[in-house]
């Protein structure tokens, strides 16, 4: 015969009634031993309980240690976590996620990222990487840009893979902001770099200059001093000095004859 549940009470205390009446029919112990017999089958059953008791506090102990530790590990994360569900809408964020999107928890639960918080440029590229984190079985990655309430707009990389049963899914959330900039920048340099050479190459011809004068022939058969021609074909800025060999044979001569002009002697 199948015991009855503990989740019913009043099964449970009528089959308890019925084996007590099928130990003792009067429903009292009969004799002294009938008595010991119950004391000690009483004493040993709540020695029983007592046990159990102390095992379910010392289960219950373990299992708030364990959310503890959970809790420190997700909520105090160096990176972001969401869990998302099929339409983007946010199920959980631990508070580095709300603090790269810019919101609070409760603002940011149950909100769909890809209505307001996607930067409308990176909109579709956003729902084509939940569509294939939903459908691949993969880890899935995409980066896009968010616009945040109270800070700037921030470029942060997502990357997922969805749950066994499919209806959600665990993403991690990065901040890829200055590897953007730095490749911005890298891209800025490479076309400068790449105007400086070109402007090089204009200047890597032949070159007409006159003999006298050192003026250049340009292409359209204008002459310029050098300074104005490169000037014109590069960024290069000029500053004017004298170099030692046309300060011996120009300044200093100029120098001396003032000199003995005056009546100073050189």
């Amino acid at each position: 015969m199948k015991s009855p549940s503990a989740s019913d009470p009043a099964a449970l205390r009528r089959a308890a009634e019925a084996r007590m009446n099928e130990r003792s029919p009067a429903g009292v112990p009969q004799t002294m031993a009938d008595l010991r017999r119950l004391q000690h089958e009483l004493e040993v059953h709540q020695i029983e309980l007592e046990m159990q008791n102390e095992e379910l506090r010392a289960t219950r102990d373990e299992l708030a240690a364990g959310l503890e530790r959970y809790i420190d590990l997700y909520d105090f994360a160096p990176v972001g976590y969401l869990t998302l569900d099929r339409d983007g809408k946010v199920l959980a964020a631990n508070l580095m996620a709300t603090r790269l999107l810019g919101l609070e928890r409760a603002t940011l639960l149950h909100r769909r990222l890809a209505g307001q918080i996607i930067n409308d440029d990176d909109r579709r590229a956003f729902l084509d990487w939940l569509e294939r984190t939903f459908t691949s079985g993969l880890r899935e990655a995409c980066e896009v840009a968010i616009a945040r309430e109270r800070a700037a707009p921030l470029m942060v990389r997502f990357e997922a893979v969805a749950s066994e049963g499919g209806h959600e899914c665990r993403a991690v959330l990065l901040d890829v902001s200055e590897r953007h900039r730095a490749e911005a920048e890298r891209i800025r340099l490479i076309e400068q770099l790449t105007r400086s050479l070109s402007e090089v190459k204009e200047l890597g011809g032949l070159l007409p200059i006159c003999g006298y004068c050192k003026k250049i022939r340009d292409d359209q058969n204008y002459w310029h001093s050098v300074e104005s021609y490169i000037a014109t074909h590069t960024n290069a800025k000029f500053s004017h000095s004298i170099c030692p060999e046309c300060e011996r044979k120009i300044v200093q001569p100029e120098l001396n004859a003032l000199l003995r002009q005056a009546g100073v002697a050189p």
